[in-house]
């Protein structure tokens, strides 16, 4: 059997590598800010796993274009030609639905245009008719339609129905396909990373001006520029960080908790806009296929500890305690602490807190921090 010859189609690397790059500046930064939400057309519809379920789609036209089989048959040639154009009309419908997302008006210009004619001629309507059901125009396939070459009548108004012959080549069509889909990812792309360079302008401004802001309204501008500060954290709050910021002459704890929140704000607001401005920085990198395409699934790493070896020293083990310390943990909970240290009366004190506020997550939370920052500044953590 003779082996099934094939036309170059799509450089499926470069036009992937772009909407990879589409798709991690969704992951790490519009799903995760209502900011950037608010800068584009984000509905309910994007709160699902609509835009991922989208690239895959597009990305899934891309592959089945990369290669065009070549029919000699003309029956099998008209078979493909009628599934090749739907998936380049597929991708131009993606094309308009990333574009809408992004706030662009639909795609124009002449190789959608060609493209669209082509595949709304052979495939939507072979024959048209206007809104009052008046003969526009038909169309068929002559029997030279195969291998390099699409060919069809056409019998159309606008020429008195007289017969014209429409004769293109792949290698053109694939060419016309690829530049509009390259031209048009690139330009959402430079869109994605305006809105981005914005943004990272307005966290570099807020952590510049930290020492200007009352407290109130670093929590106040926290929640509008980064408030998955507040919705990835176990430890901090709106209500807890401001009443706990009127309780600092109360106890050490609390001024802790205060410098604690600081410093992790001024570490992610610092990360973010390094994470953006190395994103906008970035070439895009080609997919490969042995790239493993990105999912819309956050994963969420948490500090790992040591698992205790039985007969070690206690110090050895200090850490896996500690941290079993916050989930109340049967053996290496606050009773275990309080014999372990009981000649440190600083120690036993707020151990004895911990465990009164043990149904007070806030509070719990900032005891067991302070807990951590005393043990480590006497040397034992």
């Amino acid at each position: 059997m003779a082996q099934e010859e094939f036309i170059k189609g799509l450089d499926k690397d470069k036009i992937i590598g772009i909407s990879e790059k589409i798709r991690e500046a969704w992951n790490d930064f519009f799903l995760e800010s209502r900011y950037c939400q608010n800068q584009i057309n984000f509905g309910p519809e994007e709160k699902t796993n609509y835009m991922g379920d989208l690239l895959n789609y597009f990305d899934d036209t891309i592959e089945l274009l990369e290669r065009i089989p070549l029919k000699l048959n003309y029956q099998l040639a008209v078979y493909d030609t009628v599934s090749i154009l739907q998936l380049m009309y597929i991708g131009q419908d993606l094309i308009d639905e990333l574009r809408y997302v992004f706030k662009l008006p639909a795609s124009s210009g002449a190789d959608k245009s060609l493209i669209r004619t082509l595949r709304n001629e052979l495939t939507g309507h072979p024959i048209s008719r206007d809104k009052k059901n008046n003969f526009i125009s038909s169309v068929f396939f002559t029997r030279d339609s195969y291998g390099r070459i699409v060919e069809y009548l056409r019998y159309h108004k606008d020429r008195n129905y007289q017969s014209e012959t429409i004769r293109y080549e792949w290698e053109e069509l694939i060419r016309a396909h690829e530049n509009y889909l390259v031209e048009n990812l690139t330009a959402i792309l430079v869109i994605i990373k305006g809105k981005l360079k914005l943004y990272q302008n307005l966290l570099t401004k807020f952590l510049d001006s930290f020492s200007k802001i009352a407290f109130e309204g670093l929590v106040n501008k926290t929640e509008h520029l980064l408030e998955s500060f507040f919705e990835n954290s176990a430890l901090y709050s709106r209500s807890n960080l401001l009443s706990f910021f009127q309780n600092q002459d109360v106890h050490p704890r609390y001024k802790h908790f205060i410098a604690l929140f600081i410093q992790d704000l001024k570490r992610d607001l610092s990360q973010t806009a390094e994470s953006i401005k190395n994103f906008r920085s970035d070439e895009v990198i080609e997919y490969t296929s042995q790239s493993d395409r990105q999912v819309m699934t956050k994963i969420v790493f948490t500090k790992g500890s040591a698992v205790s070896i039985p007969g070690e020293p206690r110090t050895r083990n200090i850490h896996y305690h500690f941290s079993k310390l916050r989930e109340n943990h049967p053996i290496f909970g606050v009773d275990y602490f309080i014999d372990a240290y009981q000649d440190d009366l600083e120690l036993v004190s707020e151990l004895l807190y911990l465990q009164s506020v043990q149904s007070d997550k806030g509070e719990f939370y900032c005891s067991y921090e302070y807990l951590r920052h005393l043990f480590i500044t006497k040397g034992l953590l």
